[in-house]
């Protein structure tokens, strides 16, 4: 008999703290067979990562904590190594990433198939 190895979806954590775009981006990654796990500030965070997640889809204009937070308790728990993609509508959003040391960024607004381009590229 063989037994066959069921792969666990991949855990993609949502920082966002616009509950409507969280909710939109919840539905599109499980629609597609990951396991997003939505969380609005730092505390949310926290509360999740007894978890690692595969990703981290990271609003930068959190309004009650900044992304900095956010990266810096991901690395304080050594997972410096886990993917972030950076999301917002700000201009700068190029030097932003570069500054927070972070690789893959989108501008909002975003085609949903290319995010889920680059959401498979990292996961």
């Amino acid at each position: 008999m063989l037994v066959r190895e069921v792969a666990r979806p991949r855990r993609v954590l949502v920082v966002e703290d616009d509950g409507d775009i969280a909710t939109i981006l919840s539905e599109i990654l499980a629609a597609e067979g990951y396991a997003p796990v939505a969380v609005s500030d730092a505390a949310g965070v926290d509360g999740q990562l007894d978890q690692r997640p595969d990703l981290v889809v990271l609003d930068l204009r959190l309004t009650r904590d900044g992304a900095e937070n956010i990266l810096k308790s991901l690395r304080s728990r050594d997972m410096g190594d886990v993917p972030v993609l950076l999301l917002s509508a700000a201009s700068d959003l190029p030097e932003r990433a570069r500054e927070l040391g972070v690789r893959s960024y989108l501008a909002k607004p975003f085609e949903l198939d290319h995010l889920l381009v680059i959401v498979r590229s990292l996961v």
